[in-house]
């Protein structure tokens, strides 16, 4: 028999950020979905007493529009599992991870644990910036760069408190570390819950759509540089057995320094794009649409990490070359 399966999202970004008014927002606002919230605190969201009106046990709490909020004491699949177990009625999980936390384990969770992937997918990766302190907190918290280059959309937030030159120049450095995340420039995080939920940005199923900005080179390196975006491009035919080989190479040698890869692939003798994508060392493949009549075959990647070899990933990708 076939279950639902329900789209997660995980919202990152530092303390202070506007995470705090994101959620709040989804959890108060009439948009029509049902939300489930899991906090890694529940002290870090200031959910107005008046919302809740039931509590089932000390982990979970049914708000007076059909959103549910649940507390992080235990582990995160029990959890997500006993939503399930529990029949809760929902449409869409978010998962608030805390201001210092690297987002990446919580992404590899729901691609790694077959349980949660029976019932679950992601959908995107969230992230909140604070327009004012982001030079503080990219040169001073190494989280700061890996919660930008993990996201598929960025909140840049508290534009209001910014000159409109300094947004200019924000916006490029987040592009430097992130070059496929689409930026939303907001004040209290006010944005349509539709830019942020049901998105499809993470999920393999979906059109992987790279940026073709991505290869505007940012060189201004006034900050912390260690995180960044290498684009790669190849209009010659791949082998896909010779490039299996070279994203194992890749995950063996490089996995910890990479945060999120993903790409469009123009494999020989095959009618379908094929699309990737990974985080750290857990990777996935799959067919995507046919090739358009009209439409340029060529392979794209991205790869987004710390301190990562673009000439030693440019020549291993022309190794893969189909004879």
């Amino acid at each position: 028999m076939s279950h639902k399966e329900y789209p997660v999202t995980v919202v990152t970004g530092f303390l202070g950020s506007g995470k705090t008014t994101l959620l709040n927002r989804m959890l108060s606002e009439n948009h029509g979905k049902k939300i489930a919230v899991i906090l890694n605190e529940i002290g870090d969201v200031n959910l107005d007493s008046e919302l809740v009106v039931q509590s089932i046990g000390e982990e979970l709490k049914i708000m007076n529009n059909g959103c549910v909020c649940c507390t992080v004491r235990g582990d995160l699949t029990k959890i997500c599992l006993d939503l399930i177990a529990k029949k809760i009625d929902f449409d869409h999980l978010v998962i608030e991870t805390t201001g210092m936390a690297d987002p990446s384990p919580v992404a590899q969770t729901f691609f790694m644990d077959e349980n949660l992937r029976k019932y679950f997918f992601l959908d995107a990766v969230i992230t909140v910036v604070d327009a004012k302190h982001i030079d503080q907190n990219l040169s001073e918290i190494k989280e700061t760069q890996d919660q930008i280059g993990f996201a598929d959309v960025i909140l840049l937030n508290k534009i209001d408190t910014i000159k409109e030159t300094e947004i200019a120049e924000v916006e490029k450095k987040i592009k430097h570390i992130n070059s496929i995340a689409r930026i939303f420039k907001t004040v209290n995080s006010n944005i349509q819950i539709a830019e942020v939920l049901g998105i499809n940005a993470f999920d393999l199923q979906a059109r992987a759509e790279l940026n073709p900005d991505i290869t505007k080179e940012y060189h201004e390196h006034n900050h912390d540089d260690a995180i960044q975006s290498i684009y790669l491009e190849e209009k010659r035919p791949l082998d896909m057995e010779r490039l299996n080989r070279f994203m194992q190479l890749v995950i063996a040698e490089l996995g910890n320094q990479v945060l999120r890869y993903k790409g469009v692939l123009n494999v020989k003798d095959e009618p379908n794009r094929i699309v990737f994508q990974g985080v750290h060392t857990t990777m996935g493949s799959n067919e995507d649409r046919p090739w358009g009549a009209g439409e340029e075959r060529k392979t794209r990647m991205v790869f987004i990490g710390r301190h990562l070899p673009k000439e030693v990933l440019e020549e291993g990708l022309s190794l893969c070359i189909a004879k």
